[in-house]
């Protein structure tokens, strides 16, 4: 049977065949999801043999690195497509878990259908439909490899319920592996065939002083099994590391109840107009709501019930179930929100699941549920000996789940990524690489050194680049509202040194007019006289010249207004905090002097001096310029000196700002 489905998913496959290594099936969501996937093969090989930690990886979000235990990494899928990834690269690698996940998802779809009592010809339909069920070939389209895996959670439910209805230990076990596996592929799926066990306990009435031992063998399989993901996972989750998705965007990424009855927006015919309607009237963000479960499919799951509805209504019940968690926390009728609460909503309450926020993804647990219904419905016609009917029943569901042939995304990236290969220091990409933007990682599979930033389903808090002098400029793509640098040391190379930041590569290409220009415009300001070491038409590569390592300190954050002046001064306002990052590039302490001076707005001012959030002064500022000194001892590394002051609204001005202090002088000197 497995030399069957792999045959029929090399046939679905075939367009990528030609162009296994080079190229990935996919659709526009593909372009940012499919080179994440491609990205996360390449990410486990890299780690498995060096010997590095996979959950964690130093080559994103530099230099903090990022946790990927909460992420979609799918490292069950690593493991999977190694030899692969290994010996041809990520996108073979991708392709090649693309058609075992194809393969054996039809497979443990039959071992499902056996195991409920079905022949070996219904058993393998009943297989191949649900491998081929749009929801399936939507995260091809989409290219969500772990979402694709359906094999480990439909293997899960196989060997749960035998373990609870056998009782034998090697069930339980198999069942805590299968378990396992399903959270290395993701977590959304782990936390269904939780839902899932809880159910199935409630409805197929199993004794719970038999099935208790089970029940705890498998759960401590499991538990012991994903130890190393949970434990940073959880910690990830708990500490608020990771940015949430808003409600709106959740209720966006829920099914509506019209999506279960329309049809597949993968179609050929009707796919394009199908998708383009919907989209513009209730599902304004998301492709998840493709459930298409199939009018044919769905008449073989009612007639598989008809005589046997006293095995089969269970499996309708966790359906039932699954429905009501993929309309998420409200229900939807077509362009109406009726507001009526629903069972997901529990999911903001408990700890740990208020970033599983895809409701519609609840339609996986719909597709394997409906499976052992349809293949009684696919028994009951090969038990008429009638051929021809089934062949018509198989032309039927062949129609409604045909897609449209695969769009192919190439895996090319700009030569120059070659020669950035094994040179020192980081890569800063413009435009940076930031939510839904993952190109530079797929440029990262060929030059293998650390990016500033990443693309993640979870993003990561990273503040970072938002306070490190000079470099914010270039991150943020923002003219700066006053100099980069405090008088003293103002040479903007410097800071990009002791930031380890080895190359910056502009794609004029990806930025729109105005912004090239004023990438040009901060080229200027944060590279003075470099020219580039590489550049065409799409592409220009500065490296960065090394300098002395010095002490620097900037003004950064959103507490400091533009520079303004008059004949006499120029100065910069600040609301009720203003920040300035210090930074000690050199392997020892060094002893340096802040020099501020600054008056209150209308009158004097109490402004707070705080030093890596440890009080150090109060300076009391009046109505004209005070001066003061700052005798710092700076170990090496990043400090941060905040000014805090009271603010009164400005006068005279249609919109007034909140204002503290102006400040006329800031200079760092380092004492010799």
């Amino acid at each position: 049977m497995g030399i069957g489905y792999l045959v029929i998913s090399l046939v679905i496959m075939f367009p990528i065949l030609p162009v296994f290594a080079s190229a990935i099936p996919g659709g526009p969501i593909a372009q940012v999801d499919g080179w994440q996937n491609v990205w996360n093969l390449w990410w486990v090989q890299q780690a498995l043999s060096s010997g590095q930690n996979p959950f964690v990886s130093d080559r994103i979000f530099y230099p903090q690195g990022a946790d990927l235990a909460l992420q979609t990494l799918g490292i069950s899928n690593g493991l999977l497509a190694l030899p692969v990834t290994a010996l041809w690269g990520p996108t073979a690698g991708y392709n090649a878990a693309l058609l075992l996940a194809l393969a054996l998802t039809g497979l443990a779809g039959y071992a499902l259908a056996r195991e409920v009592g079905v022949g070996r010809g219904a058993a393998f339909l009943a297989g191949l439909i649900s491998t081929c069920s749009p929801f399936h070939l939507t995260r091809i389209y989409d290219g969500q490899l772990e979402l694709m895996t359906l094999q480990w959670p439909t293997l899960y439910v196989l060997f749960l319920l035998r373990s609870l209805q056998q009782h034998q230990r090697r069930d339980a076990l198999l069942a805590g592996l299968f378990l396992a596996l399903t959270g290395y592929t993701s977590l959304y799926y782990l936390v269904f065939m939780a839902i899932f066990s809880l159910v199935a306990l409630v409805l197929w009435r199993c004794p719970l002083r038999q099935s208790l031992a089970n029940l705890m063998l498998l759960g401590l399989t499991a538990f012991l099994l994903l130890l190393p993901m949970l434990l940073p996972a959880l910690a990830t989750a708990e500490n608020g590391s990771v940015v949430t998705i808003s409600r709106t965007e959740v209720i966006n990424r829920s099914s509506n109840l019209l999506d279960l009855g329309l049809p597949s927006y993968l179609h050929p015919l009707w796919g394009e107009a199908l998708f383009l309607a919907v989209s513009h009237t209730w599902h304004s963000y998301s492709g998840d709501w493709n459930a298409a479960l199939g009018y044919t499919v769905l008449g073989l799951a009612l007639l598989g019930s008809h005589k046997r509805w006293h095995m089969l209504w269970r499996w309708w019940g966790v359906a039932g179930v699954a429905l009501l968690f993929a309309l998420g926390p409200q229900l939807q009728i077509g362009a109406w929100n009726t507001g009526l609460p629903l069972p997901f909503a529990i999911f903001d309450l408990l700890p740990g699941l208020s970033l599983g926020r895809r409701p519609a993804l609840f339609v996986a647990l719909i597709t394997i549920a409906l499976l052992p219904p349809l293949a009684y419905g696919l028994e009951h016609l090969w038990a008429m000996r009638r051929p021809w009917l089934i062949a018509a029943v198989l032309v039927g569901v062949g129609f409604e789940y045909m897609p449209r042939p695969w769009p192919l995304l190439s895996a090319s990236v700009h030569p120059i990524y070659q020669q950035l290969a094994g040179q020192p220091g980081a890569i800063l990409e413009i435009p940076p690489p930031r939510y839904k933007y993952s190109l530079p990682q797929l440029a990262q599979t060929v030059h293998g050194r650390p990016i500033l930033g990443g693309y993640l389903a979870r993003t990561p808090a990273y503040p970072w680049p938002n306070e490190a002098p000079v470099l914010n400029l270039l991150w943020k793509m923002r003219l700066p509202a006053g100099p980069s640098l405090i008088d003293g040391m103002t040479d903007p190379l410097v800071p990009l040194n002791a930031y380890g930041i080895g190359d910056l590569v502009v794609h004029w290409d990806q930025l729109n007019p105005g912004q090239s220009e004023t990438v040009r415009m901060l080229l200027e300001t944060a590279l003075p006289g470099v020219a580039p070491t590489y550049q065409d038409a799409q592409v220009s590569v500065y490296t960065i010249p090394q300098r002395n390592p010095q002490v620097f300190a900037g003004l950064v954050g959103e507490g400091w207004y533009p520079v303004e002046q008059d004949a006499t001064w120029r100065w910069r306002w600040m609301d009720s905090q203003g920040q300035m990052t210090i930074v000690n590039p050199n392997p020892t302490a060094t002893a340096v002097r802040i020099s501020l001076r600054a008056y209150g707005y209308q009158g004097p001012r109490e402004v707070r001096l705080v030093f890596d959030d440890a009080i150090i002064k109060v300076w009391q500022v009046a109505g004209w310029p005070t001066p003061i000194e700052l005798n710092l001892w700076l170990t090496p590394g990043e400090h941060r000196l905040r000014l805090e002051a009271p603010t009164i609204p400005e006068v005279g001005t249609r919109i007034p700002r909140a204002l503290s202090i102006a400040l006329l002088e800031a200079r760092l000197d380092v004492d010799k």
